[in-house]
């Protein structure tokens, strides 16, 4: 009986850590977890009642941590492992020998975007059902995934999609496209990049799309809640068609990517759009457009609402210059 009593009490005790990173914000407020890492005006903090909270910044008072945690500094100071601890004047912190104010933290925890050491690698795949109307019409299935490398001087994604579908059991169609952007980075924000494409697709008279490309980018934002990037450059656009006749020109090429989450929650908002506007004569546009919105359902599995817009100016002969598909589906992302 007193083995079994003391093996109870030792589970209890394993149960829950020993210690725990404590921030105190401004109002008095505390809570206790894990603090995953902060960038910019963002502290990401694991609270075992409360779940992942990402809380601002200038709410924060002080800070302790139970073990050492990464610190880089806005005065560009390397990267140094400390404990946080609060110190005796106000919202300050005090590390092994030093005080640091709030203020001049510039991370804690940075990932390799951040600090320059290694690369962090994230992606999501997708499976959906979807509604398409436009060249073709019917339900199929619908395959997306993409994987992006990050590194503080580049940034390289690999994105594809696939669907196949049979109508009333005639006609299959089996789309596909492969995209590839390598992005360098002058500074934060501004960054050089080159990209490439290559689409097929049956219904719109499409039996390879080249497109090969480059310019300047701007990321405006990137940081846990929000993130945009915007990018403009030439373009060089070879058509080989089914049954129509083969093209080729050169495109003022742009794209954005935007993605937002609502609040504390976990549901992202995304917009990602791609053009190309012909330079030659006949001149077009070509507009590729992803619109939805993503949610979690249990641990990295989420689900997904999603609107894919397809638009040409100047479509094949006999084809329709817009084709829509609505997803409904579910994803993994890592």
């Amino acid at each position: 009986m007193l083995r079994n009593f003391n093996a109870a009490i030792l589970v209890f005790f394993m149960a829950f850590p020993a210690a725990a990173d404590v921030v105190t914000f401004r109002n008095g407020d505390r809570l206790s977890g894990r603090i995953v890492h902060k960038h910019g005006n963002t502290l990401v903090f694991e609270s075992v009642h409360a779940g992942t909270v990402n809380i601002a910044w200038p709410d924060v008072a002080a800070i302790e941590t139970a073990e050492a945690v990464k610190l880089m500094l806005n005065d560009g100071t390397a990267v140094f492992s400390d404990r946080l601890q609060p110190a005796a004047r106000g919202a300050q912190l005090a590390g092994a020998g030093r005080e640091i104010a709030l203020g001049d933290i510039a991370h804690v925890n940075p990932g390799p975007e951040q600090s320059g050491i290694g690369v962090a690698y994230s992606g999501r795949v997708n499976l959906s059902a979807a509604d398409v109307r436009g060249n073709s019409s019917g339900q199929r299935f619908y395959a997306e995934g993409e994987i992006t490398a990050r590194a503080k001087d580049y940034r390289h994604t690999l994105a594809g999609k696939a669907e196949r579908q049979r109508d009333a059991g005639i006609e299959t169609a089996a789309n596909w496209r492969a995209d590839g952007n390598y992005d360098w980075f002058v500074n934060p924000r501004l960054f050089r990049y080159l990209r490439a494409s290559f689409e097929h697709d049956r219904p719109k008279d499409v039996d390879l799309r080249s497109i090969f490309g480059g310019g300047y980018g701007l990321q405006i934002v990137e940081d846990e809640r929000s993130s945009l990037s915007l990018r403009g450059g030439i373009d060089y656009i070879t058509v080989e068609r089914i049954a129509g006749a083969n093209e080729d020109y050169p495109a003022f090429g742009w794209g954005l990517r935007a993605a937002h989450r609502l609040g504390q929650s976990q549901v992202e908002l995304f917009h990602d759009q791609d053009g190309f506007l012909q330079l030659t004569d006949g001149s077009g546009v070509i507009l590729r457009s992803r619109t939805g919105l993503r949610a979690p359902v249990a641990g990295r599995l989420n689900a997904s609402l999603q609107l894919n817009v397809d638009w040409e100016e100047n479509p094949a002969p006999g084809r329709k210059s817009t084709d829509s598909r609505l997803l409904v589906g579910l994803g993994y992302a890592w």
